[in-house]
C-alpha cells in the first residue's frame, strides 16, 4: 500500500490534507493522534475495502510492539472524531472498512527543488568541466535563480501580523521529572499555533535570542513582557507556570499584550490536555489556528533543558555534548537539532553543522515536518561557509518554497538576507540590495526592530561601497533612531561582521 503525501481528501463537510496531516471541520482544525492520523490515511487510500487487523497494525505500528487495544483505541478516535457520520464498519474476525463516500482530489503543484543524489551530483560536476555545457547549465541556473528572485522581492508586503511569544515554562511540579517542560512544553505550544499571513510565531531559539538581548531579570516576569514588547513586534506575549505532581497539573498562564493582561489556571490529570486547552485559548486571542499534531508528540528529554542551562553558564562544550546526546537519542527531536546546529554554527564548525543538518533533513523531509525550511536554511549557512555558493542558493530555494507555504516571515527574511550576503559576495551589489530590501520588508511584516537593524547595516555597507553617500548617512540616521527608540544593546549590532559602519 503507497499512500500519496501531497493529496487531499474530501468527506461530507470534512477535508484532510496528507501533506499537513490536518483534518478541518467548517474552518476549524481538529486535533489527530500522529499514529490515528496515519491510520486514516490507510482507510482513505483503500475505501471500501476490509483491512485486516494485523494488516494494521503492522503497517501503523511497525516501529513498536502494541496491543490490539491500540487499534481498537485509535479506531473509535477517528469514529468520534467524524461523528454523526458512520465512516468505519466492523468485520467480525476479518477488520474494518471505511464506508463513507471519499472524494479524492489531486495534489497541488508544489516548485520545490530536492537535493541531488550523490549520481546527479556526479553528472553535473563532470558537465561542468564541458565549456558549452557549463555556460548552458549557468545560464538556465541563472533563469531559474531569477525568476525565484523576482517572485520572491516583488511579493514581500509589510502588512503587519499577531506576533505571539511564549516566554520557557517555570516548571514547580512536585516528586516529577518534568525539568523537559521548560524547553519541550514551550515547544509544543509554539507548534501546536499554526503560522498563518496574519499570525507570526517566533521559534524557541529566537524567543531565547530575544531574552539574551532583553537585559532584564527574566524571574520579573512584568518586566520581561515589557521589554519582550520593547524590543520585538510581538503584540502577545505568554507566560507560563507548571506546578502540581504527576497526574494533578495545574499550569497557570497570564497573556499580555500592550495594553492589558488576562491571566487563569489549567487543571487536568494529563499534560497534553492542559496544552490542548491552553493552545485553544492563546489561539483566539491571537486569531490563530491550531494543529495539534505535535502536542502528544514524545518529548521527554530532558537533555535539552539541561544542555540550556548549561549554555548560559557558558559551558559551551557541555552543552553541545547534551544537545549531541539528545539527538542520538530521539532523531526527530526537531529542537535538539536546531540547537545543535545553531551552536555548531556559532563555532563555526561548518562541516560539522553541514552533516548534522543533512542528517536531520533526511529524517524531517520524508515525515513532511512542517518547519523543514528552517533546516534547509540552516543548511545554506554552512554550505555559503564553505564556499559551496551554488549548493547554498539552491538550498534557499528550496527552504523559500516552505518558509512562503507556512508564512513565516521570520525566516524569510533570514532566507533573504542570506541571499543578499551570496550576492555582495559576488560584487553583484544591485542584487544584493534587492535582496536585503526585500528582507527588511519581512522584518517591518513582523515589526522586529533587531532584524531590521542588522540588515540595515548591511544596506549601509552596500551604499558605501557603491559610494552612494547620501543613502549611507540616510540610513545610518534611521538605524541610530530604532537603536534609541527600542533601546537596543549596542554591542548586539556591533558583534555584526560590518560593525565598523556604526563607529564611522
Amino acid at each position: 500500500m503507497t499512500i500519496e503525501p501531497n493529496v487531499i481528501y474530501r468527506i461530507d463537510g470534512f477535508t484532510i490534507n496528507a501533506h499537513f496531516r490536518q483534518v478541518v471541520s467548517s474552518q476549524q482544525t481538529l486535533s489527530v493522534r500522529p499514529k490515528t492520523f496515519s491510520l486514516l490515511l490507510a482507510f482513505l487510500e483503500n475505501p471500501q475495502q476490509v483491512l485486516t487487523k494485523e494488516f494494521l497494525l503492522q503497517k501503523i505500528w511497525d516501529d513498536v510492539a502494541v496491543e490490539e487495544q491500540v487499534l481498537v483505541q485509535s479506531i473509535r478516535e477517528l469514529r468520534q472524531l467524524f461523528a454523526p457520520l458512520d465512516v468505519i464498519q466492523t468485520h467480525p474476525r476479518k477488520g474494518y472498512a471505511w464506508v463513507a463516500p471519499v472524494e479524492k482530489l489531486p495534489p497541488p503543484i508544489e516548485p520545490t527543488v530536492q537535493f541531488q543524489s550523490q549520481t546527479q551530483a556526479r553528472s553535473v560536476h563532470w558537465l561542468a568541466r564541458m565549456p558549452g555545457v557549463a555556460i548552458l547549465g549557468g545560464v538556465v541556473l541563472l533563469c531559474v535563480l531569477g525568476v525565484f528572485a523576482f517572485k520572491y522581492l516583488v511579493s514581500t508586503q509589510p502588512d503587519t501580523k499577531n506576533i505571539i511569544t511564549v516566554l520557557p515554562i517555570e516548571n514547580r511540579t512536585e516528586g516529577a521529572n518534568l525539568s523537559w517542560v521548560r524547553l519541550g512544553l514551550m515547544d509544543q505550544l509554539i507548534q501546536s499555533l499554526q503560522l498563518s499571513p496574519g499570525v507570526q510565531v517566533f521559534d524557541v531559539p529566537y524567543v531565547l535570542h530575544l531574552l539574551d538581548v532583553s537585559r532584564v531579570d527574566v524571574n520579573n516576569r512584568v518586566q520581561l513582557a515589557n521589554r519582550i514588547f520593547e524590543v520585538s513586534g510581538s503584540s502577545l506575549v505568554v507566560d507560563l507556570e507548571l506546578s502540581g505532581s504527576v497526574n494533578d497539573y495545574r499550569l497557570r498562564y497570564r497573556l499580555f499584550t500592550r495594553t492589558d493582561q488576562t491571566s487563569g489556571v489549567l487543571i487536568d490529570s494529563q499534560l497534553d490536555k492542559v496544552v490542548e486547552s491552553l493552545a485553544a485559548i492563546v489561539a483566539t486571542k491571537a486569531g490563530a489556528q491550531l494543529d495539534l499534531s505535535r502536542v502528544n508528540a514524545e518529548f521527554n528529554s530532558s537533555l535539552v533543558g539541561e544542555a540550556w542551562e548549561k549554555w548560559s553558564l557558558g559551558q559551551t562544550d557541555a552543552a553541545m555534548a547534551l544537545l549531541n546526546t539528545a539527538v542520538t537519542i530521539e532523531p526527530e527531536n526537531y529542537l535538539a537539532a536546531q540547537l545543535l546546529i545553531e551552536s555548531t554554527q556559532l563555532q563555526q564548525s561548518w562541516q560539522q553543522a553541514k552533516d548534522h543538518t543533512r542528517k536531520i533533513i533526511a529524517v524531517g523531509e520524508p515525515r513532511r515536518y512542517s518547519r523543514i525550511y528552517v533546516f534547509y536554511y540552516l543548511l545554506a549557512r554552512a554550505e555559503f561557509a564553505l564556499g559551496e555558493v551554488e549548493q547554498a542558493r539552491h538550498s534557499l530555494f528550496t527552504a523559500q518554497q516552505f518558509a512562503e507555504q507556512a508564512y513565516d516571515s521570520l525566516y524569510q527574511a533570514y532566507i533573504a538576507t542570506l541571499e543578499g550576503e551570496i550576492a555582495q559576495q559576488v560584487e553583484d551589489l544591485e542584487t544584493a540590495e534587492k535582496f536585503y530590501q526585500a528582507a527588511m520588508g519581512h522584518h517591518k511584516t513582523i515589526a522586529c526592530p533587531i532584524g531590521v537593524s542588522l540588515v540595515g547595516l548591511k544596506l549601509m555597507e552596500v551604499y558605501k561601497q557603491q559610494g552612494r553617500d547620501d543613502l549611507f548617512t540616510e540610513q545610518q540616521q534611521q538605524l541610530t533612531e530604532l537603536v534609541e527608540k527600542h533601546k537596543l544593546p549596542i554591542d548586539v549590532l556591533l558583534e555584526a561582521p560590518d560593525k565598523k559602519l556604526v563607529e564611522n
